[in-house]
């Protein structure tokens, strides 16, 4: 199976980075035991907020057993930390995986039958819906972030499924304002780059690349898939955008990288929920970033004054003109109630309480 073969290639080709597993912290949640199937930015996230486990298709029956945690939190994980879970969530092609993986399915059914309340969170709606419902029906609650994608849960999941919203929140101990220390004015944007899917984000990324090139205005790239061997084909970018790459930087220093451009990209794969938005546009904006972003209705309602909304390349190109000259005490005043806008209702302590309400751990 090709799923397989590529897992056990990744084991020896990355290092991924570690997650503090089962650390007491303070705070309200700082007690709660949560056992996790998630990609890393989730699960470094939480574990700054309560005491975690990582669990893989190996180690999952310990942890339930032995540990028994208060919770299941299982996301449209794509990759889980350090691999262990690539195609083993979201539905694959034949040529992926010759049969469904089932590792996911029994760790339910194992956390269930002892009594753990059992969470899925699509971080990726609407666009990875489908590619996440068949893993999504098995839970006892089920969360979007995208607010449309709810009556089509409660028509797919079982009637006593507890199905809502719980929008994309941050982590305030790795992004944090600490005032107005731009060392560059010079653009940044931290992420990847898709070729063949979310057109809507490259064609936008592609008008910044652009706008960026005729102003001769630096746009510094920290790649999010350098240390990839896709990096080298379905996350590539493009080579004549004039960009100045650089390899990924760990994601609990891309604050530093926010605070040390005087413009920050951001760009938002889905352009058209009420609810939706990037996780890089809270980091951003809680670093105190001087915010670009392309436009949404979430971001029109609850972000527009706090950020530069960029709808088409002339105002692309003149925005950046006028911000490479250094940001305006408006900009920085904007940035400054932004960081305390998100700080104020967006973090992770903020989630867990809307979970607390819902699943009472």
């Amino acid at each position: 199976m090709l799923g397989a073969l590529i897992r056990t290639i990744g084991h020896f080709v990355y290092q991924p980075p570690a997650v503090p597993q089962d650390t007491p912290r303070t705070g309200p949640f700082g007690r709660l035991k949560i056992a996790l199937v998630t990609d890393f930015f989730t699960a470094v996230s939480l574990s700054a907020d309560a005491r975690v486990r990582c669990m893989t298709p190996r180690n999952y029956r310990d942890i339930l057993r032995n540990w028994r945690p208060d919770l299941v939190f299982v996301e449209s994980a794509f990759h889980g930390v350090g691999g262990e879970w690539r195609y083993m969530l979201a539905k694959q092609p034949r040529s992926i995986n010759w049969y469904r993986p089932g590792a996911i399915f029994a760790l339910v059914r194992y956390a269930r039958d002892r009594g753990i309340p059992t969470l899925f969170w699509n971080k990726d709606d609407g666009a990875f819906f489908d590619a996440f419902i068949d893993v999504a029906r098995n839970f006892q609650y089920v969360f979007t972030t995208d607010s449309r994608c709810l009556p089509r849960y409660r028509q797919e999941v079982p009637a006593d499924t507890t199905v809502g919203l719980l929008s994309m929140p941050y982590q305030p101990a790795f992004h944090h304002f600490t005032g107005f220390s731009f060392v560059r004015n010079e653009a940044c944007f931290v992420g990847s780059y898709y070729r063949h899917i979310l057109n809507e984000r490259r064609q936008f990324l592609g008008m910044i690349f652009e706008a960026c090139k005729s102003i001769t205005l630096p746009l510094h790239v920290y790649d999010r898939n350098s240390n990839r061997l896709s990096h080298f084909l379905e996350f590539r970018f493009p080579a004549d955008a004039g960009l100045h790459l650089h390899p990924q930087v760990p994601y609990t220093e891309t604050g530093a990288v926010y605070k040390r451009y005087a413009i920050s990209l951001n760009v938002n794969s889905i352009t058209d929920s009420e609810t939706m938005y990037s996780r890089r546009l809270l980091e951003i904006l809680a670093c105190g970033g001087i915010l670009v972003t392309n436009s949404s209705p979430v971001v029109e309602r609850s972000f527009r004054d706090f950020c530069h909304i960029v709808h088409d390349a002339p105002q692309a190109r003149e925005l950046l003109a006028r911000l490479a000259a250094g940001p305006a005490h408006e900009d920085k005043e904007r940035a400054a109630a932004g960081a305390a806008y998100v700080r104020s209702r967006h973090t992770w302590q903020h989630r867990l309480e809307q979970l607390a309400d819902t699943v009472n751990f």
